[in-house]
């Protein structure tokens, strides 16, 4: 454990056992989660469920709260609370921390705590969802807060570009000639289209082609020891980013993973399109309605005609940290059950946009109309349905993702803001993930 230890004392993790806390009549117990921004809602979600959990148990108090509004930060946050023996009982995980997470040892899996009830009552969550938060099949966390990426666009400049704004464009080639059109608006925008510089995206348009993002299954056969950065699917996708840069049709904030500022820099009119995730449906319709914007909604644009794999999942899970009482540790498990329940699952859905996790839930809403009357709602559904269900869209889990996935990034703003070449920025960026991955590998393995 000591080389795993000044590992993550490396990564800012500290991996430390937990203090127990002892048992009280009231059982308290704490959840952190990403969503504290100003202007969201989502948080005042979570505290009325949490509110109604408390209501039903009196004997448990559920501190709610948000110490920061990124993924990353959250979790090296509770983990360095809980080297000071202050872990919270409920961590809202990013999907591409999973296999970190597990490494850690802070965490205990959701199946070796919960009842053979609670387990059963996880049948009918979403079968990609469920083996992508499972390791040597055993559930390691709840799916929650699940995502995939959508295209939002002003259907005003389509009109004023002359195009048609009930046909979106649906590959790389269609946004080429979408932006020829509205750059030559009368009043063209700043740019043609933003989205955030993640990695996200490149994930999906390669998992979209069948292509993968590392070796040994994307890490699910054993562990990722090199990555397809240099492959001729991420190639593809890189250069038609330096296409869209070249030719003055993208933009971005100049800051990575921007989500809300790239949702800002849209809805302002500043682009006539952008990406964003499916979590951001009910601000951004909110938003637009605001700004005077008629917003259109269309699935995530493919590579190509022949990209049809389908999307990958995105989004976070929640997981139940190690060390605390028997008691905390079952109110913990009981209220991510309440959470992530069917009735829950709907709300949750139908207040974010995030996408059900469960079937009974998509059945649910299919039967009282809702994705007939909120068709938008319905995009992330679809795409992931319409998924093949491969390895490829199961999308890959490595230990060091947050630094694999940053080399990825600075590749490409390498590309866009500087002068490398797609397949020379991408073959050092391999070099440098592959470098990352081994020193990981050194250390848990």
């Amino acid at each position: 454990m000591k080389p795993l230890r000044l590992f993550f004392i490396l990564v800012a993790l500290c991996a430390v056992a937990l203090a127990p806390t002892s048992a009280q009549d009231t059982v308290t117990i704490r959840m952190v989660h990403i969503f504290g921004g100003e202007n969201d809602d989502r948080g005042g979600l979570i505290q009325a469920v949490a509110d109604e959990f408390m209501a039903a148990n009196p004997g448990v108090v559920v501190e709610v709260s948000s110490p920061s509004t990124d993924y990353v930060e959250l979790f090296n946050g509770a983990l360095l609370a809980a080297d000071q023996g202050q872990a919270p009982t409920i961590v809202q995980v990013e999907e591409g921390l999973t296999q970190l997470a597990a490494d850690s040892g802070f965490f205990v899996p959701v199946g070796a705590v919960a009842s053979e009830e609670q387990i059963a009552s996880l049948d009918d969550l979403l079968p990609v969802l469920r083996e992508y938060y499972s390791i040597g099949g055993e559930l390691y966390s709840v799916p929650w807060n699940s995502s995939n990426p959508l295209l939002y666009y002003n259907k005003g400049m389509f009109e004023a570009a002359g195009l048609d704004p009930e046909t979106p464009p649906a590959d790389f080639e269609e946004i080429l000639t979408a932006c020829v059109a509205i750059m030559a608006a009368p009043e063209p925008p700043s740019a043609c289209i933003n989205f955030p510089m993640a990695s996200w995206f490149p994930e999906q348009w390669v998992a979209m082609q069948n292509g993968l993002i590392a070796d040994n299954d994307n890490g699910r056969t054993a562990r990722a020891t090199s990555v397809f950065y240099d492959s001729p699917e991420m190639l593809r996708v890189a250069e038609w980013y330096d296409v869209m840069d070249d030719l003055g049709y993208f933009t971005y904030s100049g800051t990575p993973n921007d989500y809300n500022g790239e949702g800002i820099a849209f809805l302002s009119g500043n682009t006539a399109m952008t990406i964003n995730s499916t979590a951001g449906l009910a601000l951004f319709q909110r938003f637009s309605g605001l700004q005077g914007i008629d917003l259109g909604i269309a699935p995530l644009f493919t590579p190509g005609p022949d990209a049809t794999n389908g999307v990958t999942v995105g989004g976070a899970s929640l997981w139940v940290t190690a060390g605390h009482s028997d008691a905390e540790t079952q109110a913990g498990v009981d209220f991510i059950f309440f959470l992530t329940q069917t009735e829950n699952d709907m709300r949750w859905h139908q207040g974010t946009g995030y996408f059900p996790t469960r079937q009974t839930s998509i059945d649910a809403l299919t039967e009282e109309g809702w994705f007939e009357e909120n068709p938008a709602y319905g995009i992330a559904v679809t795409q992931l349905q319409a998924s093949a269900g491969n390895i490829a869209n199961a999308g890959a889990i490595l230990g060091p993702s947050a630094e694999v996935r940053g080399v990825l990034v600075e590749a490409l703003q390498s590309i866009v803001d500087g002068d490398s070449t797609p397949a020379e920025a991408l073959a050092a960026a391999k070099e440098r993930a592959d470098a990352i991955l081994a020193d990981y590998n050194s250390v848990v393995e």
